[in-house]
């Protein structure tokens, strides 16, 4: 009886692990995606670093440190990647279709944040949509959701 309860307690412990790492490992995959985003323009601003350091702090439930560590990896790669089909298709392994739209609102959320919407980032968003198997229609959603969440009226952006 003992060693079934040893075990069973062992296997919870092993699941409890591999949640945690897929969700690090899912993290990481929004990051470096929000990280993409919001090089878009040129630039990474320090609101948008901080934005998305607020925003995957809270979704994924990160301690500092591990924030720290995630965002930092993110702009690193950010730097050195040459293409993000590889990530894209990491993603959609990861992610049912109601997680990605949730990622793309979360990724609108980075590319609006600045209160505009400039043409290159209007591009890269459609790319991503259409990367991550997302419809033209739940993309809009989920850009008039992140407008509603950021408190930016239709108009303005």
């Amino acid at each position: 009886m003992f060693s079934t309860v040893k075990n069973w307690l062992s296997q919870n412990d092993t699941q409890a692990v591999k949640e945690v790492s897929e969700s690090l490992e899912l993290a990481q995959l929004v990051t470096a995606l929000m990280i993409e985003a919001a090089g878009a323009d040129g630039k990474i601003a320090e609101e948008e670093s901080q934005l998305i350091a607020e925003i995957i702090s809270a979704q994924f439930e990160l301690s500092d440190d591990e924030m720290t560590s995630v965002l930092s990896d993110a702009v690193s790669d950010y730097a050195d990647r040459v293409e993000i089909h590889g990530l894209m298709r990491r993603l959609r392994e990861k992610a049912d279709y109601e997680e990605r739209i949730g990622v793309l609102e979360l990724v609108w959320m980075v590319v609006l944040s600045d209160n505009r919407l400039d043409q290159i980032e209007a591009q890269l968003m459609r790319r991503l949509a259409g990367l991550l198997y997302i419809s033209d229609v739940d993309s809009g959603l989920a850009a008039q959701t992140a407008r509603t969440r950021l408190g930016i009226d239709e108009a303005s952006a």
